[in-house]
């Protein structure tokens, strides 16, 4: 079929019985360009999640709460928030399914790290507990992002670094095999990461959230890529 927009994958959790996420998502996708399609969280009918994944031409990982450590090898922090393992298991699915079809991937916040620990790296649980050195990431605390230069995030958002906000209490640990490192905040935690060999871009913060210039050229080359 000659689709004139990308059909664009959008991983969903299971609530009080229903799939759904956050529809800013949805909206980032649409305003750049792109059609935006609900994934729904079915591991216990993964032939047919995989036959709905073959429709898509881009995936997007979604933020969410923290998956469960035992897919990095760690017993669960104390202050962990854990999501569903529904969740979890289908976006794993869909990641192995769209690296293999050599589909684009944008992670956000939780989506990044669940790219992370899928290459087989690890988090931080809790980076107020387990990081003395590092500044204040929840809440909607603002801090700069910096862009490492040579890296596919630089050129998608064609800065070196911004201001954002932050809504998260995990960060990457151990980088995973196979990613490089593209974005940081001044206390080193890694705000992005990326494949080295495809588009695959997993970031910390959350430009859905925001209308900035550089949140919009974000999706739109994520779009782009999906496009061709």
């Amino acid at each position: 079929m000659n689709k004139s927009k990308p059909l664009i994958g959008i991983t969903t959790d299971i609530k009080d019985g229903n799939f759904q996420i956050e529809s800013k998502y949805a909206f980032a996708v649409a305003d750049a360009g792109g059609l935006p399609v609900l994934l729904p969280s079915i591991p216990e009918k993964m032939g047919l999640f995989e036959e709905v994944l073959l429709e898509i031409d881009g995936l997007l990982l979604p933020g969410s709460r923290d998956m469960d450590p035992k897919f990095y090898n760690e017993e669960p922090h104390p202050k962990l928030r854990p999501m569903s393992l529904e969740r979890t298991e289908s976006e794993i699915t869909a990641l192995k399914n769209a690296i293999k079809n050599e589909l684009p991937v944008l992670g956000i916040c939780g989506g990044m790290q669940l790219i992370n620990v899928f290459f087989g790296g690890s988090l931080y649980q809790d980076i107020g507990s387990q990081l003395a050195s590092a500044i204040c990431h929840e809440d909607g605390s603002e801090h700069e992002i910096h862009l490492l230069e040579g890296t596919r995030l630089r050129a998608m958002t064609s800065n070196e670094s911004f201001t954002t906000r932050s809504y998260h209490h995990q960060s990457v640990k151990v980088l995973g095999s196979g990613l490089r490192v593209c974005a940081k905040s001044p206390d080193d935690v890694i705000e992005g990461v990326e494949s080295v060999e495809s588009f695959v871009v997993g970031i910390q913060w959350h430009p859905e959230l925001e209308s900035s210039e550089i949140s919009k050229r974000l999706f739109r080359a994520f779009v782009e890529e999906c496009r061709r």
